[in-house]
């Protein structure tokens, strides 16, 4: 029987980059809360000869997860899962707002809706006697703090807490587990963010990371689909940071400055001139 691959958040940004990625060598199980995005999504894939089928439902319930190992078994066996699915809202917690979208939504979408789609993964690994993998999107949230983030920082936190979990209990029966921490990556919500609040805040972003740009979607594709594959049979557990380089730097954003006349780089922050 084919492999098949469940992509939660597989309608836009990074979880539609892996969903591209992993349908050239799978079928492809994609969930999402929006129709039309996934219905965009599932349209592309599939003029392009790939095998893909998409579920509508809200990740933060079990129902949606069930439904989606489900179909999946349906199509194959299933041996991939990843848990792309998650949102975020700022505010200052010395003045939190008592809106559910900006704490019971997050956890619920980011911390329930992982635990879930993990859950359903290693139930049908175990059934099946499949030497699964899982694949959660972690933030590097999850190990740096920023202004305004501390529900997405704890969502992305108790992300890699479970990953690790899962690695460790069921490591014995072939399955493995591990997180993807991106930094700043060019998606759909940055772009609508970036417009909204002016390019200073790209700015800040790109001096920040040592790569001096963005993330596309598809560079963090490449590393999850690096993880679930068999070239990666004894990876598990691990948190792989995918952001330039940025959780190595201490913050400063200077250049040599005969480098940076070399390279036609501003000295002070290393972007372009």
């Amino acid at each position: 029987m084919s492999d098949v691959a469940v992509v939660t958040g597989g309608g836009s940004g990074i979880g539609r980059a892996i969903a591209t990625k992993l349908a050239s060598e799978s079928i492809v199980i994609l969930v999402d809360i929006n129709p039309k995005s996934l219905a965009d999504v599932e349209k592309e894939l599939s003029s392009a000869g790939q095998k893909v089928f998409g579920l509508v439902g809200d990740v933060s319930l079990r129902e949606t997860h069930k439904g989606a190992r489900a179909l999946a078994e349906e199509k194959g066996t299933l041996t991939s899962w990843v848990n792309c699915a998650g949102l975020t809202h700022g505010a200052p917690l010395h003045d939190f707002p008592n809106d559910p979208t900006f704490l019971d939504e997050i956890m619920a979408i980011n911390q329930v809706g992982t635990f879930w789609g993990c859950a359903e993964a290693v139930a049908s690994f175990i059934t099946g006697k499949v030497k699964g993998s899982v694949v959660n999107i972690s933030s590097v949230h999850a190990r740096r703090a920023a202004r305004d983030h501390a529900v997405y920082e704890m969502t992305k936190g108790a992300i890699d807490a479970l990953t690790r979990n899962v690695a460790s209990t069921y490591g014995p029966y072939g399955i493995r587990a591990n997180a993807v921490a991106p930094g700043a990556v060019m998606t759909p919500a940055l772009k609508e963010f970036l417009v909204k609040h002016g390019s200073k805040h790209r700015e800040a972003l790109e001096v920040l990371t040592p790569l001096k740009r963005l993330a596309d979607p598809s560079e963090i594709a490449e590393v999850v689909s690096f993880l679930l594959s068999s070239k990666a049979s004894y990876v598990s557990g691990q948190s792989l940071a995918v952001e330039g380089g940025w959780l190595a730097s201490l913050g400063f954003g200077d250049l040599d400055p005969d480098l940076a006349k070399k390279y036609e780089l501003k000295s002070e922050n290393g972007l372009p001139l």
